[in-house]
């Protein structure tokens, strides 16, 4: 089984090509500062999700000030969740230190590179003069800790990432609000009808860790569904994953955080199974009012936009980019499966590529693929007697899981499918769930408007000029479909 170190790693490698970078990632010592006395509420959910993004990649981290202790708690608790000791987590100001992360204060004079941040409601800002107020909105705090994340990983690998638009950030303050074109949201109770959420991984799990902490009441039904089970590599990118979640379904995991944040007005049906077999046990007839997708692949996202959902949230993670959209395909707007059309030109599909790559058989690849779940022990052993690996590695893991893990031992290489090898970092994965989460404040909010998808860089400045219009595409199959429903005669 693979650990948070081995998806750090991956990760390294997909984005530069090498993974012996990683050895900057044990060398680099943080430091991470809150003031010495009275963290205003925002600044305290700031550090916390801060830290929680931090020990999921570096393991040298110092923490200084009154919160010092609480934060150490959150820190050793997310390292632990990937197979880390957290031991090299520490509560002391002992430098130097390669990078100092201030949390709304002044860091300790002479301290090394200094990154400060601050939040409050939906303001996020970095910069010398970045202060925390007293929201409890979670809003600002998660994006200021995403862009402190992205920074400190900017800081240190900046000369690595030239060559791909990485811009340093000194100075940034934004209303996240005004990103996607929403400045009349405000904080108060959400109302999330019949929602249903396809896939709970870990751009859904940035999600949800603001829906937890939203400070008003959360009513509705909400689903969902995913019938992936936790493991130690999860711990790697996953906010708010603990070490005794592992081996348990994470469905069963974020359903109880949500009950105990908004207890009975929520009501959470876990379904740990995959999104065709629970349409097909709903019932092909029933509609899909609302549907929230964090998927893992393009063919996954084409088969929630197969079942023709009235309205889709989808969030997704690409290389350096991240971002999210929404969806209502009506009078020429795009449903989901016009941002993923499938590839015709190609001499090969997903399941003659992996057919190719692992020797299993077609019609089990098209299972495994369909379905999510775990490779049996005789699928695993015939992947490993392939490429000359242990089964144990690969036994109960989905198989686009496994292509990644193969392809990072350098057995393997991917060139026509980057998709299957992308591996995000926390703060990647954060931004995409705060931006699937505006978007779904947008839905809730607005009953009719135009399909629309925002993205970012995740080493420059947000911005809303990346927010845009997404029109219908002329050779998707199910916006061909609806078109010729709307010109029928009624």
């Amino acid at each position: 089984m693979s650990t948070a170190s081995d998806k750090n790693l991956q990760a390294l490698k997909a984005l530069f090509g090498d993974e012996a970078l990683a050895s900057r990632l044990a060398t680099t010592r943080l430091a991470v500062v809150t003031p010495g006395q009275n963290l205003p509420v925002s600044g305290k959910h700031l550090g916390e999700v801060l830290v929680d993004l931090l020990a999921r990649l570096w393991p040298n981290i110092d923490l200084h000030g009154d919160a010092a202790q609480e934060l150490h708690a959150v820190a050793v608790t997310a390292a632990a969740s990937g197979g880390g000791s957290g031991a090299a987590i520490k509560v002391q100001w002992a430098p130097p230190y390669d990078i100092v992360v201030a949390v709304g204060c002044e860091p300790p004079v002479g301290a090394a590179t200094t990154i400060r941040l601050g939040a409050d409601d939906w303001v996020a800002e970095l910069g010398p003069e970045a202060q925390c107020g007293e929201s409890s909105n979670p809003v600002g705090p998660a994006m200021a800790a995403a862009m402190g994340g992205a920074q400190v990983f900017h800081r240190v690998f900046e000369r690595d990432l030239d060559g791909m638009g990485a811009v340093p950030i000194d100075s940034w303050h934004a209303d996240v609000r005004d990103l996607f074109d929403a400045v009349h949201l405000r904080v108060t109770d959400i109302d999330l009808g019949e929602t249903h959420f396809f896939g709970v991984g870990a751009v859904t799990h940035g999600l949800m860790s603001l829906l937890v902490r939203w400070p008003a009441q959360v009513r509705g039904i909400a689903h969902l569904v995913d019938q992936d089970r936790y493991g130690s590599s999860n711990g790697q990118r996953y906010l708010a994953m603990r070490l005794q979640d592992v081996g348990l379904a994470k469905v069963a995991i974020v359903a109880e955080r949500l009950r105990l944040a908004h207890g009975p007005a929520l009501t959470v049906h876990e379904h740990p199974t995959d999104l065709n077999a629970y349409c097909a046990a709903r019932g092909w007839h029933q509609p899909l009012h609302r549907v929230v997708t964090g998927l893992d692949s393009a063919e996954a996202r084409r088969h929630v936009a197969y079942k023709m959902p009235e309205r889709t949230v989808n969030m997704w993670t690409a290389g350096e980019r991240t971002g999210a959209g929404r969806y209502l395909p009506r009078h020429g707007s795009a449903c989901l499966a016009c941002e993923y059309l499938e590839k015709t030109s190609v001499l090969l599909d997903e399941v003659g590529e992996l057919h190719q790559q692992t020797g299993l058989r077609p019609d089990i690849i098209r299972v495994l693929l369909d379905s999510g779940r775990g490779m049996t022990q005789d699928e695993a052993a015939q992947l490993a007697c392939k490429w000359g690996v242990s089964p144990a590695d690969f036994v109960g893991q989905p198989l686009r899981s496994a292509m990644p893990a193969l392809c990072a031992t350098g057995k393997l290489q991917l060139p026509n499918n980057p998709e299957a090898v992308d591996v995000p970092f926390a703060f990647a994965s954060l931004f995409a769930g705060i931006a699937g989460f505006m978007m779904l404040l947008k839905d809730l909010a607005a009953e009719e408007a135009p399909s629309e998808a925002w993205t970012q860089h995740n080493f420059k400045s947000p911005t809303p000029l990346l927010l845009r219009q997404r029109p219908s595409s002329p050779q998707c199959v199910c916006c061909s479909a609806l078109r010729t429903l709307e010109e029928a005669p009624s």
